[in-house]
């Protein structure tokens, strides 16, 4: 013979039933609230605004040090946040910070967005961008990480090629055509 306990499903039961309960939202996990990186003691916390898309709207990175704000620069996306790294690409010794964005459409075409902080505190940092030899055969998808002396990496496949490796010389202003970098897998 089996005996089935119901007294506690029952009970389990009428409570739910008297309660209204509205589903959770579900997070789109492509979608991050805040990351923090830091080089020294200069802190960047980027964010994305709550109630946002994931797919496009804005960001802000959050510059710190210690209990001192330094700067909050806003910037609009039409992508999703998904690169972010921080390393001396220009040798000065202090850290300059990057976000990237992957676009929405087939070839994730996004942008680019770099920091840095100088003598009158922090700044938007211009990169050059690929000049037209560079572009042939472009397809969007890019991706970005460091190299060997901090030297920034960015990478993407070619129509019907390989994929093009460049890395930013700060001392040229502009991105070099580099060899694939030996900790890529």
């Amino acid at each position: 013979m089996r005996l089935v306990h119901t007294l506690p499903i029952a009970l389990f039961l009428a409570a739910c039933a008297g309660q209204e309960r509205t589903p959770a939202p579900i997070a789109d996990t492509s979608c991050f609230g805040s990351r923090v990186l830091s080089f020294q003691d200069l802190v960047a916390e980027v964010v994305i605004p709550a109630g946002e898309a994931c797919a496009s709207g804005s960001f802000a990175v959050v510059f710190t040090r210690g209990g001192d704000t330094l700067a909050t620069l806003t910037e609009t996306r039409a992508g999703s946040v998904g690169f972010i790294g921080t390393a001396d690409v220009d040798a000065d010794g202090r850290g300059e910070f990057f976000v990237s964005t992957s676009g929405t459409t087939d070839d994730a075409r996004g942008a680019l967005f770099a920091y840095t902080e100088g003598a009158n505190g922090i700044a938007r940092l211009t990169l050059a961008p690929l000049d037209s030899a560079q572009l042939v055969g472009y397809a969007g998808q890019d991706r970005f990480g460091f190299g060997g002396a901090d030297q920034l990496v960015r990478a993407f496949p070619r129509a019907g090629a390989d994929t093009a490796w460049f890395g930013y010389s700060h001392g040229e202003g502009r991105w070099n055509a580099i060899a694939r970098p030996a900790w890529v897998r």
